[in-house]
């Protein structure tokens, strides 16, 4: 995907099987991962737990998607994030005044959409180099604040917090602390930090309480590397070159 790897994810709201078809042909072509929900609970759910780069609203009346681009925009996560209307014609209004950033026509062509997702796919690099947000998968020790030590895996790392799972139940407020190594390093960064969000997966967020000044310098420096890939990352040569208006 041009000269960088970069994982962008995305969410997809419908239950019209032939968009479905459409829309994850293009994202796979984009290498944006995708998650399907078909109803609005479990949408509302996912944009609550997990942070998107792209929704994907179809615009149908079966699961009110005023409501997903609402809950996506409320969302602490996803509240930048890129909004992909799928809409009939007649309803464009409705769905811009919803909050939607981008739309695609019904019935959906390959090209059409094509030509939608390339202008997103700007928009989508433009949020991720704002939110400095770098996914990984880095092993890391955790230490509960009552003395106990886990091991965690960190899925994205900012310059404010970090993504985790573990295989133990951390409350929301409560403090810990943390040890791992960057990519391609073999110094250990030790932060302390407090639970801010948690899923049913076992994945959580931590805000940063503490960050000595040297560890602080080690990780602004690693992030404005890895984030200079997204300065040379270049929309997939496999979407349709044309602008969309």
């Amino acid at each position: 995907m041009g000269q960088a790897n970069v994982r962008l994810d995305g969410l997809l709201v419908s239950t019209d099987q032939a968009l479905l078809l459409v829309v994850e042909k293009i994202l796979d072509k984009c290498a944006i991962a995708i998650e399907v929900c078909d109803d609005l609970d479990s949408a509302t759910f996912a944009l609550t737990h997990r942070r998107f780069d792209i929704t994907i609203v179809d615009w149908n009346d079966t699961y009110q998607p005023p409501r997903i681009v609402g809950a996506t925009r409320r969302s602490s996560q996803n509240s930048n994030s890129t909004i992909v209307a799928v809409v009939e014609r007649g309803t464009e209004m409705y769905a811009l005044l919803a909050g939607a950033n981008f739309m695609i026509h019904k019935p959906l062509n390959l090209e059409s959409a094509s030509r939608c997702m390339r202008a997103a796919y700007g928009t989508m690099l433009q949020q991720r180099r704002r939110a400095a947000r770098v996914p990984v998968n880095l092993p890391a020790i955790l230490r509960i604040m009552d003395g106990d030590q886990i091991g965690a895996t960190i899925c994205d790392i900012s310059i404010g917090g970090v993504a985790l799972t573990c295989n133990r139940a951390l409350h929301i407020s409560r403090s810990v602390s943390m040890s791992f190594c960057l990519p391609g390093s073999d110094r250990s960064l030790f932060l302390a930090g407090t639970v801010v969000n948690k899923d049913g997966t076992g994945r959580v967020g931590i805000r940063y309480s503490f960050v000595s000044e040297e560890d602080r310098t080690v990780l602004q420096e690693w992030l404005a590397a890895e984030l200079a890939l997204l300065d040379q990352a270049e929309i997939p040569l496999g979407i349709v070159n044309n602008d969309i208006h």
